[in-house]
């Protein structure tokens, strides 16, 4: 079925306002990228032997959890069948290929010799995680592509090639969401393969299913966060409320998985203590479950809290931290290289030019989504 373009007004002044800033934030960010791409990561990043793994690769876990808002969605509407939530399945497409080419772009810049990035494709390690992540990123990032281009060819008024790809659509949402589950849960697996170094609360055998389930969990409030977002930037209802409680309803069941397996986890390998030892990692801990388990299995079981948009979105956001805080807290419990005695006093803070160059991508990627929903059918016209 072919969709038309939704109609929207133009912009108020304070619209204006963010479109603008997050143009120079987007021009700061490819100044800052051409600039690092120039002179290396050893004078524009504070990366070092000791932690080879910064800010850019936390935001690119975290940002691949947030693009599963794709697979998520295709799975609901396409194998579940619940046709209620199709209205969101177009721009959950749009959010999840936008994540991934930002995830890439960044990926790109943070390699030292981007030049090569190419390699693991004719020399294949496959002993290495980081080898079946990183096809199964290229290759569901072309699977997006594909569920991506109708709302092009739509729009160029191509309805042979857009029957062509609706006729694919099972095929290819059975790829995607295969692709998907796999480089979400092997993610997990490069967190599993550093036992003694990711610190005990973090550390699980059971890593690989709980970034999966994470994955599920985050692109289903992901939605309701970009919906609501869209929403008042748009200045209409776009996605009517009961259809994204019901994602939020939902995703009340995925976090009371992961809490039983995650706090299962800690008790059956005796790391329960942990998190009363009232230390730095102990606190981060209870941070990131009270944001992204335990709220939203309170909050999104509360019709009070479903039948308002600010207690969606605040809810959502609060999931959205709280996966920021478990991605990262994985990565850099585990990133530390021991060096002799260096690493007793290695330390890391992101350089300028990182905060930059992130900000950047995040800013062009949230222009990108903002123009795409101006000029192709992510959004039928009712």
């Amino acid at each position: 079925m072919m969709m038309t373009t939704t109609t929207f007004k133009k912009p108020s002044a304070t619209g204006m306002i963010v479109l603008g800033v997050l143009a120079l934030l987007t021009v700061l960010g490819l100044i800052t990228g051409i600039y690092r791409l120039a002179v290396g990561l050893g004078q524009t990043t504070a990366l070092s032997d000791q932690y080879a793994w910064g800010l850019w690769l936390g935001f690119d876990f975290a940002l691949i959890a947030f693009g599963g808002a794709a697979f998520t969605m295709a799975l609901v509407v396409h194998v579940l069948n619940l046709k209620k939530y199709e209205v969101v399945l177009r721009p959950a497409i749009l959010t999840g290929f936008l994540s991934y080419v930002a995830v890439l772009v960044i990926l790109l810049i943070d390699l030292g010799r981007p030049d090569r990035f190419w390699g693991f494709i004719p020399w294949a390690n496959i002993h290495s995680p980081l080898f079946e992540v990183s096809w199964c990123i290229l290759l569901y990032t072309t699977v997006l592509a594909l569920e991506f281009a109708p709302l092009l060819f739509e729009r160029l008024n191509k309805p042979k090639i857009v029957s062509a790809i609706h006729a694919a659509v099972i095929p290819i949402t059975i790829a995607g969401v295969a692709l998907s589950t796999l480089h979400q849960s092997t993610l997990g697996t490069i967190g599993l393969s550093l036992p003694g170094r990711v610190h005990p609360l973090w550390w699980s055998w059971l890593l690989p299913l709980l970034f999966f389930l994470s994955a599920v969990g985050m692109g289903l409030s992901a939605m309701i966060l970009v919906m609501m977002i869209a929403n008042k930037a748009f200045g209409r209802e776009l996605v009517k409320l009961d259809v994204l409680a019901g994602l939020g309803k939902g995703s009340v069941w995925v976090w009371a998985l992961y809490a039983v397996l995650r706090v299962g986890d800690l008790l059956f390998t005796g790391d329960l203590g942990h998190m009363l030892a009232f230390d730095t990692s102990s606190i981060l801990f209870w941070i990131e479950m009270l944001l992204m388990v335990i709220a939203p299995i309170v909050l999104y079981s509360m019709q009070d809290v479903r039948k308002s948009a600010a207690g969606l979105t605040v809810t959502a956001l609060m999931v959205t931290v709280g996966l920021f805080f478990n991605r990262f807290a994985i990565l850099f419990s585990g990133d530390p290289i021991p060096v002799g005695a260096m690493h007793a006093t290695a330390s890391y803070f992101p350089s300028f030019i990182e905060f930059a160059v992130q900000i950047g991508v995040l800013a062009a990627a949230a222009l990108a989504w903002y123009f795409a929903a101006q000029l192709l059918p992510v959004f039928s016209e009712e």
